[in-house]
């Protein structure tokens, strides 16, 4: 994978099986893949997605999204069931302790060529060094004997300061990697709008617009906000354009930066 010449990066896929299968038969079948996080939850065929990509590890990497963490955590006995959620058919597979494994070895930052991949962000205070760091510490934790154990207060929005330690410095590592959308000027996250851009509030910005953000030298894709929707910039790519939400799932083949967009069927309601 890290020496191939080329790569198709996937947005969120949602549990969108056909629409992802309708993707893939338009592209090269031997193409390295990488799976932008969120691969699975909220759509209708979590668990075929996941083997599916699993049995594809030869040629595909997933990142951790916040709903393979919610998997996890929900895997650990610490989990918040929501509504929505589509993710109890993984936890009640036949299979579900090997795709489990799977899943917590996942990583939450790869590199490619000059490319950056997250599933959501890189907190403006980081270095890109700094975000290598914490990724590989994190991931440590959740590849180790005692994962369920880390995982107990995986929930909350503690914001990243250098000298947490414990939960806090999980939850922020985190947070930073799987949820940041807006922040204010000074990089602190606000987690309350879910929105586009036109909805924001006159003192936030996207996280890639801060104008302290570490990592303004990087070119780093992610998904994550639906609401953003596509957006390729010489700097930042993101790739979430609402699949499971009637929207798309959309890929791009690097380093050309050919699109490819698959219009899927609307499995919620985004006004619910």
């Amino acid at each position: 994978m890290k020496n191939s010449d080329k790569l198709l990066v996937i947005g969120d896929v949602h549990g969108c099986f056909p629409t992802l299968k309708e993707l893939l038969g338009e592209v090269d079948p031997n193409m390295p893949l990488l799976f932008l996080g969120d691969l699975i939850n909220r759509g209708p065929s979590s668990l075929e997605t996941l083997r599916y990509v699993k049995n594809m590890a030869h040629r595909a990497i997933c990142l951790l999204g916040n709903h393979e963490m919610h998997l996890l955590a929900s895997a650990a006995g610490a989990g918040k069931s929501h509504r929505k959620d589509t993710i109890q058919e993984i936890l009640q597979a036949p299979d579900a302790e090997e795709l489990i494994d799977f899943v917590r070895h996942l990583p939450l930052l790869y590199q490619w060529k000059n490319y950056t991949f997250v599933h959501a962000s890189i907190d403006p205070a980081w270095s890109i060094e700094l975000a290598r760091s914490l990724a590989s510490e994190v991931q440590t934790h959740l590849r180790g004997k005692h994962w369920k154990e880390y995982l107990q207060h995986m929930y909350g929005k503690d914001l990243w300061n250098k000298h947490l330690s414990g939960e806090a410095r999980m939850r922020a590592i985190l947070n930073g990697f799987t949820r940041i959308r807006f922040v204010d000027k000074n990089g602190f996250p606000d987690y309350s709008i879910k929105e586009g851009l036109q909805q924001k509030h006159d003192h936030l910005m996207p996280w890639f617009d801060c104008p302290i953000r570490k990592t303004q030298n990087e070119q780093i894709v992610f998904g994550h906000w639906s609401t953003l929707g596509l957006v390729v910039r010489s700097d930042i790519i993101a790739l979430d354009t609402g699949c499971v939400w009637g929207g798309s799932l959309s890929a791009i083949e690097l380093p050309e930066r050919r699109l490819f967009t698959v219009k899927a069927p609307q499995y919620l309601d985004p006004f619910a």
